[in-house]
């Protein structure tokens, strides 16, 4: 253990020097001034190695810089601020020994010191400053193995998740491969048996038993086709291999063809459509073909399927910026605040009457989201129980669509110069 005794007069140092020796306590380090002991602990340069000191007793009346200056300065530091500090003071009054006791020190010994007592409170601080070490460097060897066993756990979390994904990527790639070979057979016996249902003036009529049968057959293989169509744009989703074909296309058309593929639906239910676009919405918007027709047929037929019969779908166009927003709106029973928070996931399905009578999958909207986000645009979803639902898009449209390719090819082109 070491002390180190900061005192101006020669007398007191030896003194102190003398009682602590007869203590028991060797190791004793003295300065005559506040800056011999910055000096003597490294305070005054960082690169110097700091003195291993245990204890230091500090005068509190020092000609150039006084002890309770020199005590907090010693606070400060971070690599010193542990170290207790005793402080001599002839000055027995109370304002005195509270700044002294607010600069940080542990306790104080007053002149002239009882020895007795010196000691005791000597040893005291030095105990606690032991007990003190000995409690950080537990609580250090701590840190260190819970740093190391969770390095240890971060390493085994990477292994299993590079595992995951090495699965996750062969089950996307059976997927696909195995709905490749379905979509095949499937295709035929959809054409085949449409048109035996549709031409029957060249193929032959059917009776009524054969009539039924086959609409039964029809009815369940479109089901299939299009729960394979959903899975192959998963496995393409997935994959990251999603290809768009943008163009320019001409928005009340292509909405009014999605209406006019679901209208057999629409009808059954005795639901009426209402296309409301408004006068300054954009007139083409920048998307797939295809795919446009996909999400905007998606969304029809999911607010005519959870529609009760004799309502009506509204589906209305307006502009947003440079972008076409496209509002499909159901009266239907709505739905809940915490579905509206899943809606968008796989095989996700709110639970109640409607869905369990109505037919899917819950890939529909997760597809859709995905779509959408692809073209740049995105999708949300407004909804009250029992007041019906709305779902929103945002489209780029075709102005905002070609400027973007410009700019696309632009940065594409070679830098040429002279």
């Amino acid at each position: 253990m070491s002390i180190l005794i900061v005192d101006d007069q020669d007398t007191v140092r030896d003194v102190l020097k003398t009682v602590l020796g007869g203590g028991g306590y060797t190791d004793i380090v003295t300065a005559e001034s506040a800056d011999e002991a910055f000096a003597l602990l490294g305070l005054d340069d960082p690169s110097a190695a700091v003195s291993p000191v245990d204890l230091i007793l500090m005068d509190v009346n020092m000609p150039e810089m006084d002890g309770v200056t020199a005590c907090a300065r010693l606070k400060g530091d971070p690599h010193l601020r542990d170290i207790p500090v005793i402080m001599i003071t002839g000055d027995s009054e109370v304002s005195g020994l509270t700044k002294a006791l607010a600069s940080g020190a542990v306790d104080y010994i007053t002149k002239p010191p009882n020895f007795e007592e010196m000691l005791a409170r000597v040893g005291s601080a030095i105990q606690s400053k032991w007990e003190m070490d000995r409690r950080k460097s537990a609580y250090f060897n701590d840190l260190q193995e819970k740093s190391l066993s969770l390095e240890l756990a971060l390493a085994e979390l990477e292994k299993k998740n590079e595992e995951l994904e090495q699965a996750s990527l062969a089950k996307t790639q059976i997927l696909s491969t195995a709905t490749h070979e379905l979509k095949t057979p499937l295709t035929s016996i959809v054409g085949y048996v449409d048109r035996m249902l549709l031409r029957q003036d060249t193929v032959g009529p059917l009776n009524e038993r054969q009539q039924r049968y086959m609409e039964t057959v029809r009815n369940n293989a479109h089901r299939l086709k299009n729960l394979v169509d959903d899975l192959l744009d998963i496995s393409r989703i997935e994959a990251g291999c999603l290809e768009l074909s943008l163009r320019n296309l001409d928005l009340a058309q292509e909405i009014g063809e999605s209406i006019k593929s679901l209208r057999t639906q629409f009808q059954e239910k005795q639901i009426r459509v209402s296309f409301m676009p408004s006068p300054d919405c954009p007139t083409e918007i920048w998307a797939d073909q295809l795919r446009f027709a996909q999400v905007i047929s998606n969304l029809l037929s999911n607010a005519c399927k959870y529609s009760p019969a004799g309502t009506t779908v509204t589906i209305s166009v307006s502009r947003q910026g440079e972008a076409a927003q496209i509002e499909v709106s159901d009266q239907g029973i709505g739905i809940s605040q915490e579905d509206q928070a899943k809606l968008f996931t796989k095989f996700f399905r709110a639970d109640n009457s409607f869905t369990r009578e109505a037919s899917g999958t819950g890939l529909g909207l997760y597809i859709t989201k995905h779509l959408v986000e692809a073209h740049g645009g995105s999708i949300w979803v407004e909804s009250k129980e029992g007041q019906g639902t709305t779902f929103s898009c945002l489209w780029p449209s075709a102005a905002a669509g070609s400027s973007q390719e410009d700019q696309a090819e632009t940065e594409q082109e070679p830098l040429v110069t002279s």
